[in-house]
């Protein structure tokens, strides 16, 4: 009787309780896309003399999708808070591109988002995105909030948990 190598090998594999390996999934383009926007902010080397491992950034975007404005914060390992902007055309660019794709993927009619706040943690390589479509004051940093907005913005994408 004859008894295929693959059939033992799935038996062995089963048998031990051990697992084969699935293959890769494909990144989703909304990942591809914020990656993109993560690599540039990185790129871009701002702000200077900070090493940096969070960043909160808000773009605003006008009615064509173009970045018009951006403010945020990165935060180092301490979590101490360092004000940055982030207006480099490569920056802007791709800010732009997951907007026409958001803007795609809407219904129809939809005019977009006119805000973004975007995070990222450089050790962890975990995203997260949030988006405003009406208020264009929101995450708007005054004298008056800015402790508390900075403490707010804050990523906190180290651990599994977000915290």
């Amino acid at each position: 009787m004859k008894f295929p190598f693959a059939k033992f090998l799935t038996a062995a594999i089963t048998a031990f309780g051990m697992v084969a390996p699935t293959p890769a999934q494909p990144v989703s383009q909304n990942m591809e896309l914020m990656g993109a926007i993560a690599r540039e902010i990185v790129n871009s080397g701002e702000p200077q003399g900070v090493d940096w491992v969070e960043v909160s950034a808000i773009f605003s975007i006008d009615a064509d999708g173009d970045v018009n404005g951006s403010y945020g914060y990165v935060y180092d390992a301490r979590g101490q808070a360092h004000a940055a902007a982030f207006l480099e055309d490569p920056i802007e660019r791709e800010v732009k591109a997951y907007r026409d794709w958001l803007l795609l993927k809407g219904k129809k009619g939809d005019k977009g988002i006119i805000k973004m706040l975007f995070q990222f943690n450089r050790q962890t390589r975990r995203v997260r995105a949030d988006f405003e479509y009406e208020d264009p004051r929101r995450w708007q940093v005054t004298p008056a909030n800015l402790d508390a907005r900075v403490r707010e913005l804050r990523p906190r994408l180290g651990a599994a948990d977000g915290k």
